[in-house]
Parts: C-alpha cells; structure tokens; sequence
C-alpha cells in the first residue's frame, strides 16, 4: 500500500495557511456577520418606531394647532406686586389647503387664569322666619345701609340706596278715594316699580289700616320670582266690588298672627303691641305704625302712599299730627343710632292728608306730591 496516496487528515504546517478557519470567520454565520445584522436590525427598528411617532405627533399638531392662537395672560404675582400685568400671545400655524366649505369648528382661546378660593353663599329668595316678634322695639333689625347705589322711583318720586320699601295704605277709604281704577293703577305701579330694580336692590312691602301686613319678614331680592309673588301679594287688598280684593283692609286684622290667609298666601303680622314705642296705642290709617315698622328692616329709601292722616290714640287720647311725626322721628334717630337717616318720600292721594305727609317728607329729607291714581 506504499504507493497509494494517504487520505488521512495532516495538520498544517507551521507557516501554512489554514483554509478551514477562514471559510468559518468569513462566512455568515461568524460572530462578527452576527453583530453586523444586529446593529442593522435595530437601527432599522428605530427608524421604522420613530417614524410612526412623528407621523402621530405631525397628525395632532395638524389637527389641533391649525391657525390656533393660544393666548395666555401673565399675571403679576404676590411675590413681585411691581409686575404690570400685560397680555401676549403667540401663535403656531400650519399652512394647509384649505376645504372648499369653511371650517365648522370654533376657535378657541386657552386662558391662564388663577381659581379663586372664594366660595360666595347661596342667598334665598324669601324667608319663612318671622322678623317681628312680641317686643318689637328690643334690637331688632339689621346691619349696613348697602352701597348707596341702585334706588327706585314712585309716582313720580325717587329714592337711592339698596334697601327699598313701599308703605301702602289699604284702608277702607282708599276704596272711595281712589275706585276701581285709581285702585288698578295703584298695583300697576307697585308692579312697575318692582319691575324696575336692579338685581343687586332688595324690597319689602308694607300695608297698613288700623294695624299692618308685611309682605316679607325682611327685605328680599328683587328677582322675578319675589316680584311676581309681591304682585299676587298685593291683588287681594282694596275690597271692592269692582275692584276686586279678598279682605277689608290688612290680613293681620283679619287673621291676626296667623301668619297665613285662607288662600295659603303668607304675611308678617305687624301688631300695635308688636312695636314697643307704639304699645297700647290704636286707631285707624296707622302710617305711624307701619313707617316705624320699615325702619326697623333698616331701609335707605321708603315710599308712602296714603289718603288721610293717621288716627292714633294712646291712652284714650287722640294724637297730633305734629306728636306722631315727633314719634316717628325719635324712634327712626334711635334705631339708625346717629346714621344717615332713610330718605321718605310721601305720596298723597288727591291731596287728602298732606299736612302730615309734607311734615313726614320734610323731616325725613324727601319729596312730597299729590296724585289722582285714577287719572294715571
């Protein structure tokens, strides 16, 4: 077997190359092919994942900042009160074509704003809790005058301030005195000077005879629901046959402290005995009785319509004029305890009673005029 060429393997020589190990690091499965493909894989990965984000991104700047002005105010803080606040804005747009319709989304404006920590109250309409109770005259009433602002106008008359009250006489010669129709232009009134106040101005009403109602224990809201209540309040006084009306003069003579008629519709009674000054006395046409009661709710302005002059005896004996303004005008400098007194304005109807009504609006720093209600 000498001349046969042996097949067995023979390692190489010292300075041989070996063609087994190249082939192995030169092709593609070597480590160094290996990394190669990886590095490229991922570097294709991330391309491919940021391009997506982009076009995301592209899609929402499109869609929400096209020709969108954001406008923010720079507001001076606590910390640096030197600031002026000023206002800037700037603006990222997009140009895009345009569709052939107008766009139907409204623009916007993001405001940067401070929340107020402020929390302001609820305030009711009306109020079911009695105001008078059986020693009127100990500290009752309220505090502040308002802001000065507002008022309200009465046949003619104007008063300022936020606290408005009307004094309206329902006595039973009213019904004579004014009819039918001078009684309708009476309510008109009452309505349209309701209907007239801000909303910031609250009102009372009260009606007198020989004792008075209150239409709510304290002023109230002139809102359209109180006005609408105020205007059904005052539909049943003035007995008449023509001229409507459900009762003869007030609900508290009537129905006493009640508090409610036979129709469910409530009133504040105002008794005699109801106001310390004025306990023990009666009579008829008690203006005295129901100015004094209005002071109490601390009013700026109040308005009095009446057609004659009080009729109050105390102690058997009957009062002047001049006693009972005397009267009204203490007891007003003792509840307003050297204020600004409220402005009264006194309205007399066909001129009947305007001695006491002319006294009453001088001393109290109003106007006084006449009026025919039924040529209104």
């Amino acid at each position: 077997m000498s001349g046969e060429k042996s097949t067995r393997f023979r390692p190489p020589e010292k300075n041989e190359p070996n063609d087994f190990l190249a082939e192995v690091e030169n092709s593609e499965y070597s480590p160094e092919s290996q990394r190669k493909k990886s590095q490229a894989f991922s570097l294709g990965a991330a391309v491919f994942v940021h391009a997506i984000i982009f076009s995301i991104l592209a899609f929402i700047v499109i869609a929400n900042f096209d020709s969108e002005e954001i406008e923010m105010v720079v507001e001076a803080s606590s910390a640096n009160t030197d600031l002026v606040p000023q206002k800037r804005s700037f603006a990222k747009k997009v140009t895009l074509e345009k569709p052939a319709t107008p766009s139907r989304r409204a623009d916007k404006t993001i405001t940067a704003t401070n929340a107020s920590s402020v929390v302001m109250p609820e305030i009711p309409t009306f109020s079911d809790t009695p105001a008078f109770g059986n020693d009127f005259g100990d500290g009752f009433g309220i505090g502040g005058f308002g802001d000065g602002r507002g008022g309200a106008k009465f046949f003619g008359t104007s008063g300022g301030g936020n606290r408005i009250i009307l004094v309206i006489d329902t006595s039973t010669s009213m019904n004579n005195n004014c009819g039918p129709t001078g009684i309708r232009a009476i309510r008109r009134e009452i309505v349209r000077t309701l209907s007239a106040l801000s909303p910031n101005i609250s009102f009372n009403i009260i009606c007198f005879g020989k004792d008075c109602d209150g239409f709510a224990p304290q002023p109230v809201k002139a809102n359209s629901g109180n006005i609408a209540r105020a205007k059904t309040w005052m539909n049943a006084y003035f007995i008449n046959k023509r001229g409507g009306g459900a009762f003869d003069r007030t609900r508290t003579s009537e129905w006493g402290s009640k508090g409610t008629d036979n129709n469910g519709i409530k009133y504040t009674p105002i008794s005699p005995g109801s106001v310390q000054a004025l306990a023990g006395t009666s009579g008829s046409s008690r203006m005295d009785l129901a100015l004094v009661a209005a002071f109490f709710q601390k009013p700026t302005s109040v308005f009095l319509i009446a057609d004659g002059e009080p009729g109050t005896n105390k102690n058997g004996q009957k009062l002047s004029n001049t006693a009972i303004v005397d009267l009204v005008l203490q007891e007003a400098k003792r509840i307003y305890s050297g204020s600004r007194l409220p402005k009264v304005n006194c309205i007399s109807v066909k001129g009947i009673g305007q001695a006491i009504l002319k006294d009453i609006s001088r001393r109290f720093g109003g106007n006084y005029k006449a009026v025919d209600p039924a040529k209104i």
